[in-house]
């Protein structure tokens, strides 16, 4: 009897926390055995259908849809001269005219054409073989070699070795040095040594009433147009660098032809 006088307030606390835990307990499966009843009678709605002609309509619309989401780039730059100004000048005649494009933005290249160096075996002579030299846009000079030969500034190739056929001359080949490589090649009567050594090209210039044509320029070469000079410094198998004479600015221009 002394213990429950002690421990009254333990014993009714922890009754009631019991109570407490059953309820809690009672209401989880009371709300869960409420869900399934509510849900226990339903049945899954039909899938709606399409109203008759509705479909078709909605074709057109999807497909103003798409190409607004395809529409094109809204350009600010181009041929257009919405937002471009325009130059208009005096033509020799007095006529003016429009000019679309000007500077070098208006020069193209229209070709390219490699300078080749080529070196031939014409014939042979006694101990000794008729070389055919011709530089690039210059004519061919006929020199008089033989193995025996020191390369020096006026001649500076050096026959290495020979294959003589008197029976079949076409097949006669040497060896030689070519000091500007430091290549050994071979050469035939048929199959002559080319190196290439440059380039010249053409270009157009159309910013102007009158197109001007400029023909077989090379590394150096000016140009004048646009009321502006420049040079051209560096070029290539597809393409032709100027630089700007009064700016020193460059510009590389491609030759489409060009590989």
């Amino acid at each position: 009897m002394q213990f429950l006088k002690k421990h009254f307030e333990k014993i009714i606390l922890s009754a009631v926390l019991v109570g407490l835990g059953a309820a809690a307990f009672w209401l989880s499966v009371a709300v869960a055995e409420a869900k399934r009843s509510m849900t226990a009678g339903l049945i899954s709605p039909p899938a709606p259908k399409p109203l008759p002609g509705v479909e078709s309509n909605l074709t057109s619309l999807r497909d103003a849809l798409q190409k607004l989401k395809e529409a094109p780039a809204f350009a600010l730059s181009g041929e257009h001269n919405l937002f471009n100004p325009v130059t208009w000048k005096k033509a020799a005649d007095g006529k003016l005219f429009k000019m679309t494009r000007a500077g070098v933005d208006a020069l193209a290249v229209t070709g390219i054409t490699p300078l080749y160096f080529t070196i031939r075996l014409q014939s042979q002579a006694g101990n000794g073989f008729f070389l055919g030299i011709q530089p690039p846009g210059g004519t061919m000079s006929r020199v008089f070699y033989t193995p025996k030969d020191k390369p020096t500034p006026a001649r500076p190739y050096t026959i290495v070795s020979t294959n003589p056929a008197p029976e079949n001359p076409s097949l006669l080949t040497i060896q030689l040095l070519i000091p500007e490589t430091g290549e050994t090649v071979s050469i035939t009567t048929n199959a002559p040594y080319k190196r290439v050594v440059g380039y010249v090209a053409d270009l157009k210039y159309s910013g102007s009433d009158a197109t001007n044509v400029f023909a077989n320029k090379r590394v150096d070469d000016p140009l004048q147009f646009s009321g502006e000079s420049f040079r051209i410094i560096t070029m290539t198998s597809n393409a032709v660098t100027v630089q700007d004479a009064r700016t020193a600015q460059r510009t590389e221009m491609k030759w489409k032809g060009g590989q």
